[in-house]
């Protein structure tokens, strides 16, 4: 009977054993699978690092455009930036854009292209936008040509205008029209040889 017993309480533990060791072997498959499925969904999932999106910042404004040099005695809340497509050729039209940003809300945008000296503007000159809203840029965009090489400046003047006040700024944006020519170094002076002439510091007696 001891015998028999002590047999029957091996089987039990043996059988026991079995099941527990095989209840471990199902619940790690179910979160495997869980994990797998919730992997393969996407939900969850960080993108990896390095990645890309394809969805584009809204808003980007004029990314490629420059700051035009501002007067420092018109103070108005107005920004101006520019572009050149094409570099400016000798005796070639080219276009200038224009990027008028206001920093107030106003019922009107002036903006004139001014004289300036070396160069010739060709077609309109002047632009209107009402009801201007602060933070949005306004493009303007005109022809102008240069017949000689150098570097020279295109006047903009601005102006936000409402019911109560009218302000102004005045800008130059700077162009390069072909080659300029560069400096010519000075050349030492020579003596009768054709020699340079070396300049000796003077000594005292």
């Amino acid at each position: 009977m001891n015998k028999w017993m002590r047999g029957l309480a091996a089987v039990v533990v043996v059988g026991a054993m079995t099941t527990a060791c095989g209840g471990g072997d199902d619940e790690t498959a179910t979160k495997a699978d869980k994990a797998a499925q919730v992997k393969s969904s996407g939900s969850s999932e960080k993108p990896a690092a390095g990645t890309v999106g394809t969805v584009k910042p809204a808003n980007q404004g004029p990314g490629t455009m420059a700051a035009a040099v501002a007067d420092a005695k018109t103070t108005a809340p107005i920004d101006l930036m520019y572009d050149l497509p094409t570099k400016p050729e000798v005796g070639q039209s080219f276009t200038v854009e224009l990027a008028v940003k206001p920093r107030l809300p106003s019922d009107a945008l002036d903006v004139e292209i001014g004289e300036s000296p070396g160069v010739v503007i060709e077609g309109e000159r002047v632009s209107r936008f009402l009801n201007v809203e602060a933070g949005t840029p306004y493009k303007f965009t005109f022809r102008a040509r240069g017949d000689t090489p150098g570097l020279y400046y295109i006047a903009v003047i601005t102006k936000l205008s409402t019911q109560v006040e009218s302000e102004g700024r005045a800008f130059s944006v700077p162009v390069v029209i072909g080659t300029p020519p560069t400096a010519q170094k000075t050349e030492p002076q020579k003596d009768a040889s054709g020699q340079p002439v070396q300049s000796m510091p003077a000594r005292e007696n």
